[in-house]
Formats: C-alpha cells, structure tokens, sequence
C-alpha cells in the first residue's frame, strides 16, 4: 500500500511539472538558488546556527534522560518510592540480552499456585 502512494504522490508531482523549456529553467534556477542558500545559512548567520546548536544539544539531553527514564520505569516496573528516589541504573547498555545477573529472585510464596476452588471427584459424585 505504501508503494501504491508514493507512486501516486511521484506521479502528481511530475505532473504538476512544466513542459515549456523556459518555465523548467526558471524552475531549475530557483531550487539551485533555494539549496545554495540554505546550505550556506550558517556561515551568513553565525549567531542564529549557534543559538540552533545549544537548543539541538539542550532538546537531545532532555530526550536521553526522558529515555532513560522510560526504560527505568519499565524496568523496575513503576515500584520507586517516590520523586527524592534515586533513579535506578539502566540495566540495558547497548546488549539486550545482558542481564545483572538476578535471576530466579521469585520467592517460595511467589511460586505457589493460586486457590481454585474444591475439585471435582473422580467418581463423579
């Protein structure tokens, strides 16, 4: 489905193109001019590209502890004491497989089979 939409999507756009030689040079002219200028915009505009840089630093760093924080979460399953809480460590650093190595840490009570009711005899009475 998605092909059937980018083929449709490609084809209104080619033809929405010009077929006069003068109009497709016209446009050509103008989208050069249009890539030149946004690919020069810093060094005509210092001070905007750095002012751009420390928000792109200051929204990545606010989207890795949001991460962090998620995956924390999850992790510990929502069971932290509160906001002064120290965050717990991140146990999936790059390999998912790898684990703390506290495994089996289900305890006797946690393993025992829920209360079903009386059973049935094998008599049928």
């Amino acid at each position: 489905m998605f092909f059937i939409r980018v083929a449709f999507w490609l084809g209104v756009a080619v033809m929405l193109l010009p077929t006069d030689a003068q109009q497709q040079a016209r446009i050509y002219n103008t989208a050069v001019t249009a890539v030149e200028r946004a690919s020069t915009f810093c060094e005509r505009n210092p001070r905007a590209c750095e002012m751009g840089s420390q928000a792109w630093t200051s929204f990545l760093k606010k989207a890795e502890f949001g991460a962090r924080l998620v995956g924390d979460l999850l992790a510990s399953g929502g069971r932290q004491a509160g906001p002064d809480a120290t965050p717990a460590p991140s146990r999936h650093k790059g390999n998912a497989a790898a684990t703390d190595g506290r495994q089996g840490t289900l305890s006797a009570a946690d393993l025992q089979l829920p209360w079903r009711g009386p059973t049935a005899s094998p008599t049928g009475t």
